[in-house]
């Protein structure tokens, strides 16, 4: 069967985004934050939203867009210190480990990925 991409998913190929993205461990303690930039190349309801930053590494989020939010005019800076302008979107999302650490070697970790459906608040 054909992934179905709704004409909002679609229309994100080749914009901006800056985004946020924060860990939390399995007891809801925040464990780090990120920001990434990068242009939306690939766009699939089943496997997510596919960045590509400037260093040409690729990054996929959720297909969701409810975290999606058009970003204000201006300056913003990554965790690498790179100068984004007038990124199309600001995005964030909230992770979290829903799995202990403590698993057996082999086992994996699990994360749930939340999205943040209210706007950012920049400045």
């Amino acid at each position: 069967m054909a992934d179905i991409l709704s004409p909002k998913l679609a229309a994100l190929i080749d914009k901006r985004a800056l985004v946020g993205i924060s860990y939390f461990d399995i007891n809801g303690d925040a464990l780090q934050q990120r920001m990434l930039a990068g242009t939306v190349v690939r766009v699939t309801a089943k496997d997510g939203i596919t960045l590509r930053q400037n260093d040409d590494e690729e990054f996929t989020l959720p297909s969701s867009m409810a975290s999606w939010f058009h970003a204000p005019a201006g300056n913003y800076k990554t965790d690498s210190n790179e100068a984004i302008s007038n990124p199309d979107y600001l995005v964030t999302w909230d992770v979290y480990r829903c799995q202990d650490m403590d698993k057996p070697e082999g086992e994996h970790q699990w994360w749930e990925w939340v999205a943040n459906t209210t706007p950012p608040s920049v400045g």
